[in-house]
């Protein structure tokens, strides 16, 4: 646990007043036409005021502002100012302070990371806080916190993230797990071990309990709606849709029509109606005559693009219904909240193509484009909304789209490097970049983690 930092702030009457000068510290009178600003800091996710001045085209803040936001002790001597946060000390004096109407100001990038905190000048983001870094894997758990993964040495790590601040709690350290499936309500998350069983963690105390030791392949695990069950793709061939009823740990087989390479499963808000793709295995033909160890084998692939499928186990007769017929890659296949219609992001094979937002109803006879304006990379979907990240000239974009109406807005454009886009239940946006985490606060991005 990190100790609470102790605040020793000096008033500075003398030095740093508008009274006395020292010597050392006194102003010039170029230094004195200096005009004294305020701007906008955003300090472990707080909105602080910090005085500026600009000093020959560079910013500089007022020494004395920046150690009470960030809770630094400061204690001067003569003409010298040293700062000091836990065990990092920065000392300043001679040309690295400027005085201005008795404040001190600094170059506030050496100053902050002197003191091992992190300084971004874009929104002039300060944190002290250690950030996590590497990020491989992030979901939003509610509107105030993610649960973010990272590969290490020994398996993976997951944390709890405050989405203002990058403050971070180990919530499971663990090894040849599934990824943490957060409930829809936010308070638990879902994961299943090596062994097949199912485990529930309560995200308030991180109470981790065993709910079923069925040892069955469980893959693409799926929180029902009101979070009583959890539905998955069974057998090492997601073969099998089914269910675990999270009171017993009783597992239901729901579909078991033989069709192998299920995948992209997608629940419907009534927890009866299901969307998912079928990928078909290339044909491999040895040729018996040569050497095995030649590996001379031909692949062949035809017909093995991805093709979208319904099925609605409310109906005892049903039986999955074949959606799509077309040559196109599907990716990020969604069922509709009613299971009306599955919508998924359609690529042509060739390189000129580009991906766009189609939809399909549940009987496979109107298929539709409902967005093809940029090249579609992601599709998401949460509360009727159906948010996309998009090429958009040298950057890429985020769009929303009302899955009713099939309308499009443009959210926000976001640097090309990004690569993926989460978005919570209630509309909150989170993005990775090259490892790097960011939230939206106020139509910005802000880095969460290094």
């Amino acid at each position: 646990m990190q100790m609470k930092k102790v605040v020793v702030i000096s008033m500075l009457a003398a030095t740093l007043g508008a009274t006395a000068v020292s010597p050392i510290m006194a102003q010039s009178s170029s230094q004195q036409s200096l005009q004294i600003m305020t701007a906008s800091f955003s300090v472990n996710g707080k909105a602080t005021d910090i005085r500026t001045i600009d000093k020959d085209g560079v910013a500089l803040v007022s020494v004395r502002d920046i150690a009470r936001a960030i809770e630094a002790s400061l204690s001067v001597s003569g003409g010298t100012i040293k700062v000091q946060l836990n065990h990092n000390i920065v000392t300043l004096e001679g040309n690295a302070l400027t005085l201005v109407g008795g404040n001190a100001f600094a170059e506030p990038a050496s100053l902050l990371q002197g003191l091992g905190a992190t300084y971004a000048s874009t929104g002039n983001t300060v944190a002290t806080i250690k950030l996590l870094s590497g990020i491989d894997h992030a979901v939003w758990a509610n509107a105030s916190q993610l649960i973010v993964s990272k590969t290490v040495e020994n398996g993976r790590e997951d944390y709890v993230v405050d989405a203002a601040t990058g403050r971070n709690e180990l919530l499971l350290a663990s090894s040849d797990t599934s990824d943490l499936v957060v409930s829809k309500d936010g308070s638990q998350a879902a994961y299943t071990d090596p062994s097949g069983a199912v485990h529930i963690i309560t995200l308030s105390t991180k109470q981790d309990v065993v709910a079923s030791t069925d040892s069955s392949i469980k893959n693409e695990l799926q929180w029902s709606n009101d979070g009583k069950s959890l539905f998955f793709l069974q057998g090492d061939k997601n073969s099998v849709i089914a269910k675990v009823d999270l009171a017993d740990g009783k597992v239901t087989k729901l579909l078991e029509d033989k069709v192998d390479y299920k995948a992209n499963l997608s629940v419907s808000i009534d927890g009866k109606q299901f969307g998912y793709a079928v990928i078909k295995q290339p044909k491999v033909t040895a040729d018996s005559s040569k050497e095995v160890d030649l590996d001379d084998v031909a692949i062949d692939a035809a017909g093995t693009e991805p093709q979208l499928f319904y099925y609605n186990s409310a109906d005892s007769s049903a039986k999955p219904l074949q959606l799509t017929t077309d040559k196109n890659d599907k990716a990020f296949p969604q069922i509709a909240a009613n299971g009306s219609r599955l919508f998924y992001v359609s690529m042509g094979s060739d390189e000129e193509s580009i991906g766009s937002l189609a939809a399909v109803d549940n009987a496979g006879k109107a298929a539709t484009t409902l967005f093809a304006e940029q090249d579609v990379y992601q599709l998401v979907q949460r509360d009727g909304q159906l948010y996309l990240l998009t090429a958009k000239g040298d950057g890429n974009a985020i769009y929303s789209v009302d899955a009713v109406t099939g309308s499009a807005k443009l959210v926000q454009t976001v640097s090309d490097g990004v690569t993926e886009l989460i978005v919570s239940n209630v509309g909150k946006l989170a993005a990775l970049s090259n490892g790097v985490l960011a939230v939206e606060n106020n139509g910005k991005f802000v880095t969460i983690t290094n």
